[in-house]
């Protein structure tokens, strides 16, 4: 569940599952991602912006292993002409393992009315 702060980021909770592993006993980097997309997604739905992902670049900065609990947390950094930039990161206690940055559009009236 994410939870908004004062500055408009959100942060979660998460426990890495080893459901979600690649190698056995770490998380794979797919689930990295889809972490960090996410944080950045509700940041947005905080905000009460509806908008899909456009591009992501993920960097990973250190493995992390089933079991670890972590935090992921996301920004909205800035926002024009219907493109919004966000950043997220991944931690593990005072350690970021992984960190992202991403830019949103708002679909067309269009897409969004065809996915009702």
């Amino acid at each position: 569940m994410f939870s908004e702060h004062p500055d408009g980021s959100v942060c979660a909770d998460y426990t890495a599952n080893h459901r979600h592993q690649g190698y056995t006993g770490l998380l794979h980097g797919g689930m990295t991602s889809t972490l960090l997309d996410a944080a950045m997604t509700h940041c947005l739905f905080m905000q009460g912006v509806q908008a899909l992902t456009a591009e992501l670049t993920v960097r990973f900065i250190s493995p992390v292993c089933t079991g670890d609990k972590l935090m992921v947390c996301a920004r909205l950094l800035g926002q024009r002409r219907g493109i919004y930039l966000l950043e997220a990161w991944l931690t593990k206690g005072q350690q970021t393992v992984a960190r992202a940055t991403a830019k949103f559009i708002v679909p067309s009236q269009d897409i969004a009315l065809a996915h009702r």
